[in-house]
């Protein structure tokens, strides 16, 4: 477990500490449930933490094969490539969780991909998924303005197939067949400045479809 970060990644690519940031929600959600499947695990900075606090095993899915391989320095296993067209042989029942963290934005088809995983999960089985909210008040008033534009990261980037609100991504779940137990959001602020941020975080409360930023959630399969 002493794998370090590859040079020069997006910022993105590491852990964010933040106490009301998405990683550290995921990981809460997560907790010590035992062998953990994180796809999109990148080099493996999440699945380290999952170990550190008392998961068992971690195998990762990775699209990118320079992160992936750095990945298997943490990881029990690494599938490399495209999610979506990977053979999955595991065991029915082999996961006590699994971790898809900003990843089914990126998907072709993600309610059939979330479906595809469910048999892997024990009964019971835990499912923590974030994504972007596309109807976040920033792109609501960029509607507004005439002024949509894609971008290199963030909530509508490039590489972003399927966007959700807080609506679709229940609707995507449910019929994928798990059960919502857990329905978070981050509201981040520039800077990070924290008590700014957990300000943000309780009046994001009031209305988190408009002012959510990115959703977490945690599901059962059914």
């Amino acid at each position: 477990m002493s794998a370090a970060p590859p040079a020069e990644l997006p910022s993105y690519l590491y852990l964010n500490e933040r106490p009301h940031g998405g990683h550290a929600k995921q990981l809460d959600m997560i907790g010590a449930a035992g062998r953990v499947l994180d796809v999109g695990c990148s080099w493996g900075y999440l699945a380290r933490e999952l170990l550190k606090r008392g998961n068992s095993a971690v195998v990762g899915m990775e699209l990118d094969p320079e992160l992936g391989e750095r990945a298997r320095e943490v990881c029990e296993e690494v599938l490399i490539g495209d999610v979506e067209e990977q053979e999955l042989t595991w065991e029915p029942g082999s996961f006590d969780a699994v971790l898809c963290g900003d990843v089914i934005e990126h998907l072709r088809d993600p309610e059939a991909f979330l479906r595809r995983l469910r048999p892997f999960l024990k009964p019971g089985g835990r499912l923590v998924v974030s994504t972007p909210n596309v109807a976040n008040w920033s792109n609501r008033l960029a509607l507004l303005a005439g002024n949509w534009r894609y971008t290199e990261v963030g909530i509508v980037a490039h590489t972003h197939f399927f966007l959700f609100t807080k609506k679709t991504l229940e609707e995507t779940l449910i019929a994928a067949g798990y059960a919502i137990e857990r329905f978070d959001f981050t509201a981040p602020v520039p800077g990070g400045w924290r008590p700014l941020e957990a300000l943000a975080h309780r009046i994001a409360r009031l209305r988190p479809s408009l002012l959510g930023y990115q959703f977490v959630v945690a599901a059962r399969s059914q």
